[in-house]
């Protein structure tokens, strides 16, 4: 395999191929050339693609009358890649046309001058604007502006870097904006404000996604730390392309016995004290009317309802529905979206059909014709999940009843259930892994690379002006995970600059928002600390990088909170600050830049953007923690000491070593602010310098004794 030089390099040779050899003559242009475009501003207008070895091509940029305004031709090398750059054209929102001429001819219309973004990460970054409750309302009051424009990459993996994606822009609409990522509408709504260009936005995020799918794989192997990790997958990479395919399905089919004897033994364990296997909750005749059952509306994440947000076990669902006569005696399919992250379905108390250790595959499951009885049936549902977000999480369309040998309407099932919570599941072992069919190893979306080569290999190359970065929460599951995070988001950045062609490309943090309970009674606790340590140690690591505070905006029982204008309206600040240098933003709160001992414990020294450091209720400073050489935090006192330091002391802590700040998953009495923009402190950690040791003087010699008593 030949050495790589540069993700960039690597995808855009990929690019050049092009996805067959039938395909050759063709011209060809990446994903991102696409109608309605937003081409990068005021830098040259880079334009490649692939095309017959050893042929000219040929490139016009026309404005609407016609006219030519920026041209260039070349000619393609013998693997059949063109580049081009044209001459830089500043922001507007005049329509041009893209010609790009070969063997054939590639017409790109309705393309716009602006400033491009990226923006990636996992579900906060994902979550739509029509899931943000009253804010939805004001994003689509806002909505009507053809200029703001988003192309959404589509949840996929790959092996290796692709040159393909099944993307299109879509201009900002009522109709468009709901099904956008929220964080990337309001930032683009902001900077589009700002700058009066328009703004496109490449989203490519999803949800539960770790950050190691994020980098590719040779700039990932290169970090010491992970190593190891790369070399391993390239290891199974290797040894499964030398199995015959016709050897992998027997040791597929192999492998799914197992799995299948493995999961029975599993449900026997889940279920040998589940009190709805016990009390029969899934039969007709069992009663659902008492005070133990309560409606619900699937579908629905665990984390939207009070009972479960805190809950790892099972919980029952069931509702009756009318089979019409043409289906009786006919097969049918239970169609219920995805489930998080087992399930079993009874059909008027019948087990049908099971699912372990799935969180993404909508759920369709065959119903015996036997069982299909004209009238009233049954449909219960055990849902299991283990830890983290738990549910019944699909399209409320994907929920329904068909039977494809009656035809006719299906019937829906998304609406109101009763349900009832069951077992936890506290020392129950994890379910069996579920084997993959002809996945290649790397093609996880858990494996490293894997997301970078399908959503964000493709546009290697493509002028942006910067991106934003919303992720951490899956990568705060341990600590060792959460320490490492400090050397693997650096390599997120420095992997994406090098795609993109730019080692200096802004580069825009989220630090994690406020989840779970506040614990008062703690000093310090959690893992979500050493995230946001690590995000805020990357704005100080990676030159052109800002990370954001959102610790104010959070919510204890929400992992996703409603409030993403805030977090978009911030990114736009740090971007109008640091990107497009404009003098009068603050975007972000106190950072500390020192500490040292004094008469009365320690005092921090702050660096403030507009006022004075202060507290946002007026309160003593709270959320201190401090330790001494035993390393044993405790809640500190803190008091404010003019303009910009903070004393912090413990009586029990008479030499102080270490203090931090809003050092929980979710500090809620955190109140340190800048107190004219009144943007919140980021969460610290900071050491007390060693005292300067003192050399050790040779003592002085004795004077000699005078003489007679009389000086000499």
């Amino acid at each position: 395999m030949p050495c790589m030089e540069s993700p960039a390099r690597v995808a855009s040779a990929l690019i050049a191929i092009g996805c067959s050899a039938c395909a050759w003559a063709d011209v060809r242009l990446p994903p991102a050339f696409a109608d309605g475009m937003v081409l990068q501003r005021d830098r040259p207008i880079h334009v490649h693609g692939s095309a017959q070895p050893n042929e000219e091509v040929m490139v016009e940029l026309r404005d609407a009358t016609g006219a030519v305004v920026r041209s260039g031709r070349t000619v393609t090398g013998q693997g059949g890649r063109f580049t081009l750059d044209l001459p830089a054209m500043p922001g507007s929102p005049d329509a041009l046309e893209l010609e790009v001429r070969g063997a054939n001819t590639v017409l790109v219309r309705d393309v716009v001058m602006g400033d491009v973004w990226v923006a990636g990460g996992q579900s906060n970054m994902e979550w739509p604007v029509a899931a943000t409750g009253a804010q939805a309302d004001a994003a689509v009051a806002a909505a009507d502006d053809p200029m703001i424009r988003i192309l959404k990459v589509p949840h996929e993996t790959a092996g290796r870097a692709r040159s393909t994606a099944d993307v299109r822009w879509q201009k900002a609409s009522t109709k468009t904006v709901p099904s956008m990522s929220a964080v990337a509408f309001w930032f683009a709504k902001d900077v589009r404000a700002r700058t009066g260009v328009p703004v496109g936005i490449i989203s490519s995020n999803w949800g539960g996604t770790r950050a190691e799918p994020w980098v590719d794989l040779a700039t990932l192997g290169a970090d010491p730390a992970f190593t190891d990790r790369v070399a391993e997958l390239r290891a199974r990479v290797e040894e499964w392309n030398q199995v015959p395919p016709d050897e992998r399905e027997r040791l597929h089919q192999d492998a799914m016995r197992s799995f299948q004897a493995a999961g029975t033994q599993w449900w026997t364990d889940v279920n040998a004290a589940e009190p709805g296997i016990e009390g029969k909750w899934m039969l007709p005749a069992t009663a659902i009317d008492g005070p133990d059952w309560e409606d619900a509306e699937l579908p629905m994440r665990w984390s939207d309802h009070p009972r479960l947000r805190e809950h790892d076990g099972v919980c029952w669902y069931r509702r009756t529905v009318e089979i019409p006569a043409a289906w009786a005696g006919k097969e049918c399919f239970l169609e219920l979206g995805a489930i998080d992250d087992a399930d079993i379905a009874f059909i008027d108390g019948r087990a049908v059909a099971n699912t372990i250790a799935d969180w993404t595959t909508s759920r369709r499951y065959r119903i015996p014709a036997a069982l299909v009885k004209a009238g009233t049936m049954t449909i219960a549902l055990e849902v299991m999940d283990m830890h983290g977000e738990g549910g019944v999480l699909g399209d409320p369309a994907l929920m329904r009843l068909t039977c494809p040998a009656a035809g006719g309407e299906p019937l829906p099932l998304a609406g109101t259930w009763r349900m009832r919570v069951g077992r936890s599941a506290a020392d129950l072992p994890a379910p069996p892994a579920r084997p993959s069919r002809d996945a290649a190893p790397g093609t996880s979306p858990t494996d490293p690379g894997a997301i970078y080569n399908a959503m964000i290999a493709p546009f290697a190359g493509f002028p942006v002006r910067g991106a934003i970065w919303y992720q951490g929460e899956s990568n705060a599951g341990n600590e060792r995970d959460a320490v490492d995070y400090v050397r693997l988001l650096p390599l997120v950045i420095r992997s994406w600059r090098g795609t993109f062609e730019q080692p200096d490309m802004p580069f825009g943090i989220v630090s994690l928002a406020s989840f779970r309970p506040f614990r008062p009674d703690a000093a310090v606790s959690g893992l979500w600390p050493l995230v946001r340590d690590a995000q805020l140690q990357a704005e100080q690591s990676s030159p052109n990088t800002g990370t954001i505070t959102t610790i104010d905006v959070g919510d204890a029982n929400d992992i996703h909170p409603q409030d993403k204008r805030t977090v978009g309206e911030r990114l736009a600040r740090w971007a109008a600050a640091a990107t497009y240098r404009a003098g009068d933003v603050a975007w972000r709160g106190p950072r500390t830049k020192g500490i040292r001992r004094d008469a009365d414990g320690v005092l921090v020294d702050f660096d403030t953007e507009r006022g004075r450091l202060a507290t946002r209720d007026g309160k003593p400073p709270a959320s201190l923690a401090i330790a001494g050489v035993d390393g044993k935090f405790v809640r500190a006192e803190a008091e404010l000491v003019p303009p910009n330091g903070l004393r912090v002391r413990h009586p029990d802590v008479p030499v102080p070593m270490e203090v931090r700040y809003a050092w929980q998953d979710n500090p809620a009495d955190a109140n340190l602010v800048d107190e004219v923009s009144g943007l919140p402190a980021h969460p610290f950690r900071i050491t007390v310098p060693a005292d300067p040791v003192q050399p050790t003087m040779p003592a002085p010699a004795p004077a000699p004794a005078p003489s007679n008593g009389a000086p000499r």
